[in-house]
């Protein structure tokens, strides 16, 4: 997908001398997953999660009586792989050089 790049028609206020702050707009929303997830950070590109399921419930034993035994079966493992996000914007190089003035 090929966008043309940012230029003075799109940001004329950036060059109109009339106007004397120009305000960086940007939003920090807060996260709602985390309220949902159990969040964590890690550096590894794979985790893997595994599990042991099958074992009933536990009942009461009378006296003399044999302990029923159980046997866990080992359950599918779940890989979990890293990925980024992220955007770029490309500017025209008059607006680049505008931008950087605006910002000094």
């Amino acid at each position: 997908m090929s966008i043309a790049p940012l230029n003075i028609a799109q940001a004329a206020d950036l060059v109109d001398l009339s106007i004397q702050k120009i305000f960086e707009k940007t939003s920090e929303p807060e996260p709602q997953y985390t309220k949902y997830f159990n969040v964590r950070t890690t550096e590894d590109y794979y985790e893997k999660d595994s599990s042991l399921s099958g074992l009933g419930e536990a009942d009461f034993v009378d006296e003399n009586a044999a302990i029923v035994s159980d046997v866990p079966l080992q359950g599918y493992d779940k890989t979990y792989t890293q990925n980024m996000c992220g955007i770029i914007v490309s500017f025209t190089w008059k607006m680049l050089r505008i931008l950087a003035s605006q910002m000094a």
